[in-house]
């Protein structure tokens, strides 16, 4: 299975522990790695057994050759633009709170895709899509891949909402969104969501945290469970969800049991100290 992911690439910064009071020191575990949604969906991508595809824009900096000999590293052909300018984009987790700074990530350019792009599936973030720095070159990966699974993550309900989705997403067959993000872009609760997306694209996923998810295609709705983790990580369960979910998809697995298998996937995305694989 051919996994593709677009979108953008940073270096985490991923401590224990919150952030100390004004003027205070503190000591915590702190973890360095490759990041951003398109190589975290990559990683996961890859794990199940994908061969896996990266393609995004990165600094001409240590911190963007961190980037690429990380996914290389794991096995995932890295498809790279390197900014002259724009220094490799961070993205700060303490605790629960994160920080992040796009950097180069945010001027993806139609000249940095491939002509062509082929695959069994592709995912595409809304953090490139839903930006006017980066939209062109997310909207030149719809309209250049070929394959069966064309999906974007809408991951901003703020961004969602003020973007055209029929324009933005044109040639998108798969929606995926949190409950929050589903509401902002529909006025409605997840079900009702799900239905009204699903009706404009194909079909769509509605992420419910610990609930688990549903998905709503040609008129029927599907719900799965996820596992109850003690939440350590704030990245990652998102793309592992959408890895996972089109992995499944583009093997040939019913709805179903794809959605199942994105339950489990987010859900020891979440459970794992920086939202990868172990």
């Amino acid at each position: 299975m051919r996994f593709v992911a677009v979108g953008d690439l940073l270096v985490d910064v991923i401590s224990e522990r919150e952030a100390p009071g004004p003027g205070s020191r503190a000591h915590a575990q702190v973890a360095i790695r490759a990041g951003g949604s398109a190589a975290n969906a990559a990683v996961w991508a890859a794990a199940l057994g994908a061969t896996a595809t990266v393609v995004g824009r990165i600094g001409a900096d240590p911190a963007g050759d961190l980037v690429e000999r990380v996914l290389i590293e794991r096995g995932i052909d890295a498809h790279l633009a390197r900014d002259r300018e724009l220094p490799t984009g961070v993205a700060v987790a303490l605790g629960a709170a994160v920080v992040a700074a796009p950097g180069a990530s945010a001027k993806l350019a139609p000249e940095d895709i491939p002509g062509r792009l082929t695959g069994d599936s592709l995912l595409v973030s809304g953090f490139s899509l839903f930006q006017a720095g980066s939209a062109a070159g997310a909207r030149a990966s719809l309209e250049r891949f070929e394959g069966r699974w064309v999906a974007v993550d809408l991951a901003s309900p703020r961004l969602a909402a003020a973007s055209d989705l029929d324009e933005l997403c044109s040639g998108a067959n798969v929606v995926l969104a949190t409950a929050d993000e589903a509401r902002a872009v529909t006025g409605s609760e997840p079900e009702e969501a799900a239905m009204e997306l699903a009706a404009r694209f194909g079909l769509a996923c509605v992420k419910l945290g610990e609930e688990g998810a549903l998905a709503a295609e040609d008129n029927h709705v599907t719900r799965a469970r996820a596992d109850a983790v003690a939440r350590r990580s704030r990245f990652g369960a998102g793309d592992a969800f959408a890895a996972a979910l089109l992995f499944s998809l583009g093997d040939g697995q019913a709805l179903d049991q794809a959605l199942e298998a994105a339950c489990t996937a987010g859900a020891r995305a979440a459970a794992s100290a920086d939202g990868w694989p172990e």
